[in-house]
């Protein structure tokens, strides 16, 4: 068996022990088709009834039960590292306890160390084949196995009688003994078994070595899964710990009750046109694939902070110095997905986050391109939902609800101006009790204004440039994130600092992690394998 290290993970744990299990299967296998071959020869002579009472028979039989032990105990259930490896020795040990004995139960003038070295060479080279194992414990093994062995054969041969050994021509010498008889029979039995177990340990050590190698290699895309986060519409997202590089990592999967064909083109997009994103200010895209079981994943950076809507949610309408930051910083992130054909469609305050990256508080990210559109391109997915409305209802452009397919990066221009309006006024640009009077007011009501809401606070120049994004009409809108940001920049606004950060996450962070939905914060124990091929 392999270092305890190496097999410390569940999975690999796992492993170990269905390789020890098929060992002992293939073990029993060994010992019951030679039993077989036995019975067949006596059969063939004529002293079938003898030879099932012979006491070398009898201890044939009884050395394939410690093997058979092998195999069921390692069927059942999950055994501890321990457990597997006290399961192995005492099956092996025991086995050829029993092969031994059974060969001093052979003549020795009819090669009795032959057959009993034979078999349990079968035996060592089939571990070395089945169960991971470094050289160094397989040649271990092999010489506890074999210091028995040779004993047992040596004393053994002392009972030689040495008129058959004559007759049949081994040794014509005279003053042959049963010592040098012994003592001849001693060196070809240590030779046979010091080669058996030479080749037996070079075995397991290449094997082992290229099983270390393929594990490592796979290892590079398994993420360990640590705690459930939260989830949208289309995936939950997992922290994790990527296997190899041990880094931080969130992981999304698609839910599987909505793996659908539909649904699986739409996940597999949003993660390959996120991925072609670089801006700081947009989530990093790690790595994505599908897992054995078929899940579509992908693996990002892991953030740490808090979504706009629980900034608000905790500490109210928000500092004017720090919406124009977030905006502006949201507006370049926005800028780069444009300017490559993307547009996001959901943009929302649950969808852009404050996280503290590089012991920097404050760090603007756009998150989660679930409902993403490729620009001049209208795939069959699409095609197939042509009056649908894809977003969320408080965030929604006009156009977004009368004609989703003319939607363009001025929608998301609109959506981020009604985030804009919700962080300095800590509410909705439009409410109402049906999804269907909100769009109405998109598409025909004046936001309250402003400086109702927050007499004084809001610069009248900022509250322009809220209510442009705002605008129905996509003409009047800025046309480009790039426009927007500019138009951020030149307003004479303090500058959002980091001690104003820390002092606001000082006074509100303790309230938001209270707030914080308590899901699934146990270790889930389970690995995320990929599927090497669909990467």
């Amino acid at each position: 068996m392999a270092s305890s290290t190496y097999f410390s993970d569940p999975e690999a744990r796992a492993f170990l022990q269905r390789r020890v299990g098929m060992f002992g299967f293939i073990g029993a296998l060994i010992g019951g088709t030679a039993l077989l071959f036995r019975m067949a020869i006596a059969v063939f002579f004529g002293f079938l009834d003898e030879e099932i009472q012979n006491p070398s028979f009898i201890l044939h039989a009884l050395s394939i039960l410690p093997m058979l032990a092998i195999w069921l105990i390692c069927r059942r259930g999950d055994l501890k590292l321990r457990t597997i490896g006290i399961v192995e020795y005492a099956g092996l040990f025991g086995a050829s306890l029993g092969y031994i004995g059974m060969g001093m139960n052979i003549r020795p003038e009819i090669g009795a160390a032959t057959i009993t070295a034979f078999i349990l060479a079968l035996i060592i080279f089939a571990r070395s084949v089945f169960v991971p194992s470094t050289g160094r414990r397989t040649a271990v093994l092999g010489i506890l196995i074999g210091v028995p062995l040779v004993a047992a054969m040596y004393a053994h041969y002392l009972t030689v009688d040495l008129s058959i050994w004559r007759r049949l021509g081994y040794y014509d010498d005279p003053g042959l003994s049963k010592y040098r008889v012994a003592g001849a029979e001693l060196v070809i039995t240590l030779m046979w078994w010091t080669l058996t177990v030479g080749l037996a340990s070079l075995a397991s050590r290449v094997i082992y070595r290229l099983r270390r190698e393929v594990s490592n290699i796979q290892s590079l895309g398994q993420y360990k899964l640590e705690r459930k986060l939260g989830e949208g519409a289309m995936g939950v997202v997992y922290e994790a710990t990527h296997g190899m590089l041990k880094r931080p990592t969130a992981i999304k999967l698609l839910k599987p009750e909505i793996a659908d064909p539909d649904s699986l083109v739409r996940f597999r997009r949003e993660v390959r046109l996120t991925a072609k994103l670089t801006h700081p200010n947009t989530v990093t895209i790690y790595d994505y694939g599908r897992t054995p079981e078929g899940l579509f994943y992908y693996a990002m950076e892991l953030l740490t902070g808090a979504t706009l809507t629980q900034v608000v949610e905790a500490g109210g309408p928000q500092p004017v110095e720090r919406v124009v930051r977030v905006l502006r910083d949201a507006a370049l992130a926005l800028n780069e997905a444009h300017d490559v054909g993307l547009i996001h469609r959901d943009i929302k305050p649950s969808n852009i986050m404050l996280a503290r990256q590089g012991g920097v508080p404050d760090v603007t990210k756009v998150l989660d391109f679930g409902l993403v559109k490729n620009l001049g391109t209208v795939d069959e997915l699409e095609r197939t939902n042509t009056m649908s409305i894809k977003g969320t209802p408080h965030y929604l452009s006009p156009e977004a609800i009368q004609d989703p397919q003319d939607i363009d990066a001025r929608s998301d221009i609109y959506a981020l101006g009604a985030v804009g309006y919700y962080l300095l006024s800590g509410r909705h640009v439009f409410e109402g009790k049906t999804i269907i009077e909100v769009c109405m007011h998109h598409l025909h009501t004046q936001p309250v204004p402003l400086r109702e809401l927050r007499p004084g606070e809001v610069p009248a120049q900022l509250e322009e440039i809220v209510f442009a994004c705002l605008a129905k009409s996509q003409s009047d809108r800025p046309s480009s994130g790039q426009e927007l940001a500019d138009a951020l920049d030149e307003l004479e606004v303090a500058q959002w600092t980091r001690t104003d950060a820390e002092g606001w996450w000082d006074t509100y962070g303790p309230k938001i992690e209270r707030a914080k939905e308590p899901i699934s914060s146990k270790v889930t124990d389970k690995t995320l394998a990929i599927d090497l091929e669909d990467r």
